[in-house]
């Protein structure tokens, strides 16, 4: 195994002294931003907040994030090229897709995205779906116009009660699955059983006219990141508390195959060349707070052989990385807690 080891450690940045002395005493100095250049070969967009899922989309052109945190932006556009970003301008459809049923549309200043989908289309246009944890637990259905960088809410589908949802993936047929990590009303809920390796998560499927059933056989540990193949038939889901990554058919038939991780593998996404890139930490439960190393793995999805590309150190600048897209030769990488997305050769 070919491991390349991404080594960062800068030097504490002083706080600027005081120009003037108070008469009494003297107010704290303001925090000085941590710096946004590029360390050891990682660069960085910064002004992101908590950009835990990003796909690409328009070929490539632009990558759509997420912001896991109520009363953000809801969603950032990425420029691949200029590598600058923006938030999605958003607003709610007069006449909502009836095929959802959702009972309201959601209150955009309380949105809190995390887990993507987007399907089809033309010219940057497409279906966003996004995991929202902001005033509901609900995946979320929006009308996408990246090249114009707006979004329009069409529809939801609220998740079960008790549901702490992760990731989401649309199939052919427009049903949709997602996952739940655990469950928010069970004793002692929380990620603690998770990286104990119990049980407590699922993968769920909504089918239009039919509602939310389980899928057969994804009862994990702590049922995070999720890929489907192009038919739909084939679910590949990340079993965070347990390190490994998950393949099972969406009918619940045959036995699933696994494969372990050297990390807990957060989110998936495929690559160009059709495997799959995990991304996850080094989640140690004695110091969550971390900083907390991260890693990169690429897996077989005929195969499920799985090989560590490269682990990296959690730094103040940039840890907890969650998920990998990678766009021409370039890897972009996103975290659930930080002010920055990060991008670097892709390896």
């Amino acid at each position: 195994m070919k491991t390349a080891a991404l080594i960062a450690a800068l030097l504490a940045v002083p706080f600027a002294a005081s120009a003037q002395e108070a008469p009494a005493a003297a107010a704290a100095a303001p925090a000085v931003p941590t710096p946004c250049g590029a360390i050891r070969g990682i660069n960085f967009i910064c002004g992101m907040i908590n950009v835990e899922d990003m796909v690409a989309v328009d070929g490539g052109k632009t990558i759509v994030a997420s912001s896991f945190k109520e009363g953000s932006v809801g969603f950032y556009l990425i420029d691949t090229t200029a590598k600058t970003a923006k938030p999605i301008t958003l607003s709610i459809a007069a006449k909502p897709d009836a095929m959802y049923g959702c009972p309201s549309p959601p209150d955009l200043t309380k949105l809190s995205t995390h887990g993507l989908d987007v399907r089809g289309g033309r010219n940057g246009v497409g279906t966003l779906y996004a995991i929202n944890h902001g005033g509901r637990e609900s995946v979320e259905v929006f009308n996408l116009d990246a090249r114009a960088g707006k979004a329009e809410w069409i529809g939801c589908v609220v998740a079960p009660e008790g549901t702490s949802a992760n990731s989401v993936v649309s199939l052919p047929d427009r049903s949709i699955v997602f996952t739940k990590l655990f469950d928010t009303k069970a004793p002692g809920a929380g990620i603690g059983p998770v990286l104990q390796g119990n049980v407590t998560g699922t993968v769920y499927h909504w089918v239009p006219g039919k509602g939310i059933s389980e899928v057969p056989g994804t009862q994990l540990s702590g049922d995070n990141g999720l890929l489907a193949s192009p038919d739909g038939k084939t679910l590949f889901i990340n079993a965070y508390g347990t390190w490994e990554v998950v393949r099972t058919q969406l009918d619940g038939k045959g036995a699933p195959v696994k494969v372990k991780l050297e990390f807990n593998p957060d989110n998936i996404r495929w690559t160009p060349d059709g495997q799959i890139f995990a991304v996850g930490q080094f989640l140690h439960p004695e110091n969550l707070a971390g900083p907390n190393d991260w890693g990169v793995a690429r897996i077989d999805p005929k195969t499920m052989h799985a090989r560590t590309l490269l682990t990296a150190p959690g730094m103040k600048e940039f840890d907890n990385a969650t998920v990998g897209v990678v766009v021409g030769n370039t890897l972009w990488l996103g975290t659930f807690k930080g002010d920055r997305i990060a991008y670097m050769n892709a390896p």
